[in-house]
């Protein structure tokens, strides 16, 4: 994907209320809205928790984009994402979302680290890895408590990509390969770019109670992440029966709507510094003496 030539489109900063398209369909969205969007604070994130599998807890959130549109209100990803890939604005606006993402997980307790998407244009700038390094230093986060979700479409990146990858895992910044299994032939590539996590599809998980060739399917996809050194979270966990069966195999993390929905910031941060304080007084509570022997 090219970006476009600097200066041969307003930034953000410039793009006023009046310069928005007038819309009345999702399909008539164009970039001066995304740019629109950006300056005028249409943009918000919503936080997904991951948990534990062994016992429940969580271990960190996703952060997912969120767009309010004057005329169309809610606008999903699905909608906006692949026009701004195409026209390079989800340069700018995965930089807000990163920017975003780390001055609120800065303000959770530090256990916890927050997930970001990062789109494959995004990981062809020159200066990706120096970037999320300029994010990390103006919010305080540490680069332990950052994971970045890359899709199997940046496999096809080539030299740019393992360098970009490199230079990021050199900050001690996570990266996980999101839905692992949905697009590109990945088994080759893994040989040769190194990932922290694979994430599996929600479309695997989906077929769990279709048999054993689906069970046996995503054992072997645990077995090559463990191969790898790599943990797994499966995603779009929404049963119990769901969550069992990849308890069984062995996943480390679970995320889906049986764990939470996303939240609004404030509501995240609430929730992860009720559950540290939960964590606390257990600690702290005595143990019961254990009774003496007759």
């Amino acid at each position: 994907m090219t970006r476009p030539a600097p200066g041969s489109e307003p930034s953000a900063a410039a793009i006023g209320p009046g310069a928005r398209t007038t819309v009345s369909r999702v399909e008539d969205l164009g970039s001066a809205d995304i740019r629109a969007a950006l300056a005028e604070g249409a943009l918000s994130l919503a936080y997904q928790p991951i948990v534990s599998a062994a016992t429940g807890a969580i271990t960190g959130c996703e952060a997912l984009l969120r767009w309010h549109h004057p005329i169309l209100g809610a606008v999903q990803p699905a909608h906006f994402v692949p026009l701004a890939e195409r026209t390079g604005d989800i340069v700018p606006l995965g930089a807000w979302v990163l920017d975003t993402a780390c001055r609120q997980a800065a303000t959770w307790p530090e256990d916890y680290r927050v997930c970001v998407n990062v789109s494959p244009v995004q990981l062809q700038e020159p200066d990706f890895p120096a970037r999320v390094a300029a994010a990390l230093r103006a919010s305080g986060l540490t680069a332990a408590r950052l994971e970045l979700e890359l899709t199997e479409g940046v496999l096809m990146g080539g030299a740019v990509a393992l360098n970009a990858i490199t230079g990021l895992r050199a900050l001690g910044v996570s990266v996980a390969l999101d839905d692992f299994g949905t697009g590109f032939s990945s088994l080759g590539y893994l040989q040769h770019l190194a990932f922290d996590r694979i994430k599996i599809d929600r479309s695997f998980i989906r077929a769990l109670s279709e048999g054993r060739k689906s069970r046996f399917l995503i054992r072997t996809m645990h077995d090559i992440a463990h191969h790898f050194g790599m943990a797994v979270t499966a995603e779009g966990i929404e049963t119990e029966d769901e969550a069992r069966m990849l308890r069984e195999i062995g996943s480390a993390e679970l995320q889906g709507f049986l764990f939470g929905r996303p939240l609004p910031g404030e509501a995240v941060t609430s929730l992860l510094r009720e559950q540290t304080r939960g964590k606390r007084r257990t600690a702290r509570s005595p143990r019961s003496p254990k009774r003496a022997a007759p």
